[in-house]
């Protein structure tokens, strides 16, 4: 086809001017390329199978706030304080006070007797002979005695046929076991004993809460102190 003759093609219009392109900010510039490479660690995690590492969280807890929130350490604590108070309890009323043989220095002697060290030796023997009357502990109320010829006497004294008996009877004549393992001594015989052979008499004692329990001839015996004889006393 040909054009029609006479007539001009239209001249062609040249191509409109672009506008300049704007300036790349320095800032969006750097998060792009950012972006970029975290999406390059991204592929390269997927094609070696390696799972991305969680970040670590600033500020965490402190061990001991945890400790606190635990309830693993509370159950603990609570079942250290009932332990705790359980032992407490059975020392308080019982005592933790064991026999055991006491020697004499010359070798003669031996036995069961028990007796505190001196100084205040005698006065806690005397005093533990109280205390364990006002639980009936037979064992270590007739211990304290160092022969067997004073645990009769004082057996016979309380129309028991043993010692063990005498102190079960004696037992149910305490009215305050508190009050009556609590002896109190006068101040002249809280001192330092001059000899190894004193004799308290229960008359001269404070003792509320049950009977007097006599007069005790009490001896050094090694590092101990021990009841060697044993008379009734006018109080009782």
């Amino acid at each position: 086809m040909t054009d029609e003759p006479g007539k001009d093609l239209a001249p062609r219009q040249p191509p409109a001017p672009q506008p300049p392109a704007p300036p790349v900010d320095p800032e969006q510039l750097r998060q792009f390329q950012e972006f970029q490479r975290f999406q390059e660690f991204q592929r390269y995690q997927e094609a070696t199978g390696q799972a991305p590492q969680a970040p670590k969280q600033p500020g965490g807890k402190r061990w001991w706030l945890l400790v606190l929130g635990s309830g693993i350490f509370w159950r603990a604590l609570f079942f250290l304080l009932v332990v705790f108070s359980a032992v407490w309890a059975y020392n308080h009323f019982f005592g933790v006070d064991d026999p055991g043989d006491i020697a004499q220095d010359s070798g003669g002697v031996t036995g069961a007797a028990q007796g505190l060290s001196a100084p205040a030796g005698l006065q806690g023997t005397v005093g533990m002979f109280y205390k364990h009357v006002s639980f009936a502990d037979t064992t270590r109320a007739c211990t304290l005695f160092l022969r067997d010829d004073t645990r009769q006497k004082f057996a016979n004294a309380y129309g028991a046929s043993d010692c063990a008996g005498a102190v079960n009877d004696l037992k149910t004549k305490v009215t305050s076991v508190d009050r009556y393992q609590q002896v109190m001594f006068p101040p002249d015989m809280l001192k330092t004993p001059t000899t190894t052979k004193v004799t308290i008499d229960s008359c001269a004692l404070t003792v509320e809460g049950g009977p007097r329990l006599g007069t005790f001839v009490v001896e050094k015996v090694g590092a101990g102190w021990v009841i060697t004889d044993w008379s009734p006393s006018t109080c009782g």
